[in-house]
């Protein structure tokens, strides 16, 4: 291939500069880190476009979907840049001292280099297809100095899909090679590639001096390492340049945007205008906003890591947001196909399941996450996400109510198709996180527009996705893992779960043909499930049963090397899956069989230093384990300890520190999706890693915090609010203010202390109240009091335990205090 080089400049002098301005200072909580930063990733995110790179301020290759090319710039759905990179007076600032993760922005602070000290702002709007960078200068220097910039950034105008394994076409041979050119009108530089109207546009206030486009131009990436940008990369090459005279003392800040479309140029350069007509102003809105989302839910823990985990994990969610238009959805068929649309959504909204592999929209992942944005007050996000997948898996699944997967921002829907087997849960694990956030919010309007896609989801899994008739649907689960029998237990108990949702849901609006239905069917899962299931001689449920068919033979077997598969039907099959703890996460299991497993699950078999193994040691159908540690597994098991009381410092509270524990592992405060286990390290290279900001890591901290140690569960169609709390036997209590329920907000706090147990709840006028406390195994009430007089309670056996509840009206604070002998 040829390569052609285009220059143009602009002038011979530097242009004028704008007076001094100071360095960004955002404010809000900041977190930092100042080792192996060329290890680290990060993410500057919004709604409609982020930037991922290195700490120390590069762009490595990173992700695997499309191996090399899930970092630099993009604006969904497509990418804009592989990176940009810096140079100030001959020097690449690429080796960044300190970084520093903030409400809604990230910084870096880079050594001085001829005594100008420089500071990288980096954040991206909400609402704006725009990346924005903020450079700071700063002249130590008591003298005058001039500082010589120079920006390379090498673009990749690619769509999220195909990926790197994709058929007929890969990433590369998908996306063509990109071309550029330097505008000396607007003093920007763009990037195309021909025969699509994708745009990358970048600009920069004050302009630069002058701007140059070539394949030759690469910064500091040496010669060695260019083809890791390629491999499935066609970008090229651009670079800016100013010159900034600074005066003793002075310090200015140069704004640099990158925008982009897959409309359109103008729609491009609309976005780049509109990031750098006031970029101060629109850091300071990002910020407030964030903090703005930081006072709603505010807790008070006695344990800081929790405590800061809790916060930053709304953040986390908050730069998790996606918004992406334009959606031809079509079936790709896991990679093998890619076939015309069959329809078209204008825009959709809703969590990016991680970064930087996972930025788009899945069925699970937004399901368990549904959990940690409703107690976090992000309510229109879970909405918006539920209403996507709704929409996609219409389009795609018609009148089944089928679930899909996942769905790529373009539209694409890698798996989740009718004809696809699986994955079974994710219809089911839809239809309760719909009832969850109506019980949360009271909303019955949403109630009223999901119910159908519920209903016809359930009857789909409970008839055909159930083809022997006895209750547990078949398909894949979350261990998606081969060599399992064709029912999982995961599916059984979350389909349990979900039909218990819609009875309330069907009894709500009056459908008692489908209350009745659901009824039936739950009390026939409830009467077989321990037989079916549960395994005596491991103390467990088994993780999948086997039906005719399912048997492996053993030439099979044997070529595979598998020695625990099925080999006859009826057969129940236990491979050590995390999908043990679903049944105590759902409370399907009774109170003794609960106990039982979750005491297995603790041990060292299934459980290490840093928590829930994936599989456990001897486990899968090889007996090999898989000894790596998820955030989901260990938020599951936080969750099923917690709902049978087990809230002890190697219980609930053990699994909940594991995740807390890595919030600064990569980019400080980011829960990320896997943690340092015995089978894997989370500092390979870049391209093989797993996320390092997950969505639903956030469940497995927030939602036992609330939900249990606090007690709080609302009923807001019903106008009642529940709160007993348990506080850990460790803590002498813990509280939350600005609680979202319904269309109030709620303050709650519970305290113990030799024997005594307080509740206070706060709330406005409206509602009636359970308040009371769960009590420790063996303990017994002495006296009760209701805002100091004496109250009539009753003692409730729950599976948590001992719950003792009085009953009375909100408004505007109740405490109750349990006095035990």
């Amino acid at each position: 291939m040829c390569l052609v080089t285009l220059l143009i400049t602009v002038g011979l002098l530097a242009l004028p500069f704008p007076a001094s301005r100071a360095a960004p200072q955002p404010g809000g909580p900041t977190r930092t880190s100042s080792e192996r930063l060329e290890l680290k990733r990060y993410v500057a995110a919004g709604d409609r476009a982020y930037a991922i790179g290195a700490q120390s301020g590069g762009f490595p290759p990173m992700g695997w979907h499309i191996r090399g090319e899930m970092g630099g710039v993009w604006a969904h759905p497509i990418k804009l840049l592989d990176g940009y990179w810096f140079s100030l007076n001959r020097t690449w600032l690429t080796a960044a001292a300190e970084f520093t993760a903030g409400a809604g922005y990230v910084q870096f602070r880079f050594p001085a280099v001829d005594q100008i000290e420089v500071t990288r702002t980096e954040f991206s709007p909400d609402g704006s297809a725009i990346v924005l960078v903020g450079l700071t200068l700063h002249n130590s220097d008591s003298r005058p100095r001039v500082a010589r910039l120079t920006m390379v950034a090498r673009s990749e105008v690619m769509a999220a899909y195909p990926w790197g394994w994709s058929q007929p076409q890969d990433a590369k041979e998908f996306n063509g090679k990109d071309s550029g050119d330097f505008d000396p009108v607007s003093h920007t530089l763009l990037f195309t590639e021909p025969g699509k109207p994708w745009y990358a546009v970048i600009g920069s206030t004050p302009q630069p001096r002058t701007g140059m486009v070539s394949d030759d131009i690469w910064g500091p990436i040496e010669p060695a390492e260019r083809d890791d940008y390629l491999e499935y990369g066609n970008g090229t090459g651009g670079s800016l340049r100013w010159i900034v005279p600074l005066q003793a003392g002075e310090e200015t800040t140069l704004w640099i945007g990158i925008a982009g479309s897959h409309r359109s140029e103008a729609e491009a350069r609309d976005a780049l205008a509109g990031g750098l007509a006031d970029p101060e102003g629109l850091l300071h809105e990002k910020v407030e906003e964030r903090l703005a989302l930081l006072a709603q839910t505010r807790v008070s823990l006695p344990d800081p890591a929790l405590q800061a985990a809790f916060d930053w994990a709304k953040l986390n969610l908050a730069d998790l947001r996606r918004t992406a238009t334009d959606l031809q959805i079509r079936n790709v068929d896991e990679g093998r196909a890619y076939p015309d649309p069959v329809g078209t959504l204008p825009e959709v909204s809703g969590i990016g399941a991680g970064y930087p592999d996972y930025p788009w929209f899945f069925g699970t992942d937004g399901a368990y996450t549904a959990y940690a944005l409703l107690v976090s007050g992000q309510w229109e996000t879970a909405k918006a996400h539920l209403r996507t997948i709704r929409d996609a898996s219409r389009a795609l699944n018609g009148d089944t109510g089928k679930v899909i997967h996942e769905l790529v921002t373009d539209g694409s829907i890698y798996f989740g198709a009718v004809d696809d087997p699986g994955n079974t849960n994710e219809t089911a694990q839809f239809a309760n996180a719909v009832a969850l956030v109506w019980l949360w919010t009271g909303d019955d309007a949403f109630r009223d527009e999901m119910y159908d896609f519920v209903k016809d989801g359930l009857t789909y899994v409970t008839s055909t996705l159930d083809q022997d008739s006895d209750l547990w649907p078949e398909g894949n689960g979350m261990v998606e893992r081969p060599g399992m029998g064709s029912e999982k237990l995961d599916v059984a108990v979350y389909t349990w779960q979900a039909l218990k949702g819609l009875q309330r849901m069907a009894m709500s609006k009056g459908d008692t043909e489908t209350a009745a239905w659901a009824a039936e069917r739950i009390a026939s899962i409830e009467s077989a499930f321990d037989a079916a299931w549960w395994m005596p001689t491991e103390s467990l449920y088994a993780d999948s049963l086997c039906n005719p068919g399912d048997e492996v033979p053993p030439e099979e077997r044997e070529a595979n090397g598998w020695t625990n598969v099925c080999v006859e039907a009826g057969q129940q099959l236990q491979q050590r899956h995390w999908i043990n703890a679903t049944p105590m996460e759902t409370v399907a299991a009774p109170v003794e069989r609960a106990h039982d497993a979750l005491d297995r699950l603790e041990s060292d078999i299934f459980t290490g230093d840093s928590g829930l193994f994936h599989t456990g040691i001897g486990g899968g159908p090889a007996e090999q384990g898989e000894l790596r540690v998820w955030t989901l597994p260990n938020s599951v098991m936080a969750v099923a300890e917690a709902n049978y009381g087990r809230l002890g410092d190697e219980q609930a509270l053990f699994y909940m520190r594991a995740i807390a524990g890595t919030l600064d592992l990569e980019m400080p405060g980011a829960l990320p999706e896997i943690l340092p286990s015995p089978e894997y390290d989370p500092f390979v290279d870049f391209r093989e890693r797993a996320m390092f900001m997950q969505a639903w890591s956030a469940y497995g901290i927030q939602w036992p915090v609330i939900h249990h140690f606090l007690g709080i569960r609302p009923d807001v169609p019903a106008g009642h609010l529940y709160v007993v709390p348990q506080v850990p036997e460790s803590w002498p209590g813990l509280s939350v203010e600005a609680l979202k329920v319904g269309s109030d907000e709620v303050s709650a706090s519970a305290a113990r202390q030799d024997g005594q147990y307080t509740t206070t709840v706060c709330a406005p006028d409206g509602w009636t109240l359970t308040i009371g406390y769960t009590l420790p195994a063996g303990a017994s009430p002495t006296s009760v009091t209701l805002d100091g007089t004496p109250a009539s309670y009753e003692v409730v056996p729950t599976s948590r335990g001992n719950e003792v509840r009085v009953e009375t009206t909100t408004g505007p604070c109740r405490t109750l205090v349990v006095t035990t002998g």
